[in-house]
């Protein structure tokens, strides 16, 4: 077998052979000795290949999911778990759960509630006669049955309205028409009547917590709850 059939066969694509020297010599016996080659062989090795790229198709494992821009918004915020009725009864004053109001739209903004008695609290005055307001639910600590704090619907709950206060409304307040007396019946709700002007005061300070009567989408009567 030749030198460049084992080139061939290992695969060398290109073989550059140069020969340096040829001498023939002869032996003592006279006769002719086969010729030395000497040869300097180069070869040139084929360039490594490159890594194939990887194919998702060809592997086993599911290939990552790419994160995409759905495009879409956070889901509109929507009233809580739904608590008893607004209605005409009354609701207790220290009662623990937040009032419903049932097929009332919160997705049009601030409206009145259902006519009944809301046991809230007055936030805002969005103008001279129009007052924001919201459902309470009062929170008992040691100490009494009155001991404790209102709270209103949690974070990120729409349940809020809004309504006019009636010309001739009932303001009952429960620490005088001055804020600085103890003026309460023997259920803790306020007991003198005070004017509107200071009702509107009052609700745009947004500190006032009270059974809030509302009748033909007007508030027509507030009694201040008084808690220690």
């Amino acid at each position: 077998m030749t030198t460049f059939d084992l080139f061939r066969r290992a695969g060398v694509p290109a073989v550059a052979v140069t020969l340096l020297s040829l001498t023939a010599c002869s032996g003592a016996s006279g006769t002719a000795a086969s010729p030395t080659v000497t040869a300097t062989v180069t070869v040139t090795a084929p360039a490594s290949p490159a890594e194939p790229s990887a194919d998702p198709a060809a592997s086993d494992a599911p290939a990552a999911d790419t994160p995409t821009d759905s495009g879409t918004t956070a889901p509109t915020a929507k009233p809580g778990k739904a608590g008893p009725p607004i209605m005409d009864k009354t609701p207790a004053p220290f009662g623990g759960t937040l009032q419903s109001d049932p097929g009332h739209d919160f997705t049009k903004g601030l409206s009145p509630s259902s006519d009944g008695v809301v046991r809230g609290q007055l936030v805002a005055m969005h103008d001279e006669n129009v007052a924001e307001y919201r459902p309470i639910k009062f929170v008992k600590e040691y100490g009494g049955s009155t001991s404790g704090h209102f709270e209103g619907p949690p974070e990120g709950d729409v349940t809020a309205f809004a309504a006019p206060i009636a010309g001739d409304v009932v303001f009952l307040s429960a620490v005088g028409c001055d804020g600085k007396d103890q003026t309460i019946d023997g259920d803790y709700l306020g007991s003198q009547r005070c004017s509107r002007d200071k009702l509107v005061l009052r609700a745009d300070a947004g500190d006032l917590r009270a059974l809030i009567t509302v009748k033909g989408g007007q508030i027509v009567k507030v009694t201040e709850i008084y808690a220690a």
